[in-house]
């Protein structure tokens, strides 16, 4: 396995693991997290976990209309044609995997950070949509897999759509909930201005 992809799966587990410790945290105590952040972190962090969301948007729908649509057309010309490309799709996935991994990393560590501009509700549902959105990714990965090493079908193909439809709506979903809930003004700043 490659070493990328062994750092792809470390950032899932991590982002996995912080995410399941803070529901379990926030279940047991009833309270809000402990802060592991300060509040000089927390705001860098929600920036780049904002602008992380808006490159795998980019991402995820670019895969889904035409990236996984080749699999069709390159099924025509022959199992091997389709096996090439898809070896060659595999060699270039650290573009997309590992900015991906970091995306989820960023928001379930946005848990354990000082409140900053997004606000902790919308920080918990943007974590929550990343971890769906992680949840879908072994039914993708295993359609892609097969169709790598056995050739196109197209069950394996509308499992692969399909699997990378909900990663793909709930990316998108966490993305326009962090730039709503960046793009307001607290009213307290409003009040501060007046």
């Amino acid at each position: 396995m490659p070493l990328y992809f062994l750092l792809f799966l470390a950032m899932l587990a991590a982002s996995l693991l912080l995410f399941l410790g803070a529901v379990a945290t926030a279940a047991v105590t009833r309270r809000p997290l402990p802060i592991w952040l300060p509040q000089g972190a927390a705001s860098p962090l929600q920036a780049a976990g904002v602008a992380a969301l808006w490159f795998s948007v980019g991402a995820c729908w670019l895969l889904y209309f035409n990236v996984y649509r080749i699999h069709v057309d390159m099924s025509l010309l022959g199992n091997a044609a389709l096996q090439a490309f898809s070896r060659g799709y595999t060699r270039r996935l650290p573009i997309v995997v590992l900015p991906y991994g970091a995306l989820c990393l960023l928001w379930t560590l946005a848990l354990w950070a000082a409140p900053a501009r997004v606000p902790r509700r919308a920080v918990w549902g943007i974590a929550t949509l990343l971890v769906v959105s992680v949840a879908s990714t072994p039914w993708a990965a295993g359609a892609q897999d097969a169709m790598q090493d056995h050739g196109y079908s197209e069950e394996l193909y509308r499992q692969l759509q399909a699997a990378h439809l909900v990663r793909t709506l709930a990316i998108t979903a966490a993305a326009v909930w962090a730039l709503v809930a960046v793009w307001r003004v607290p009213k307290s700043e409003i009040h501060d201005r007046g």
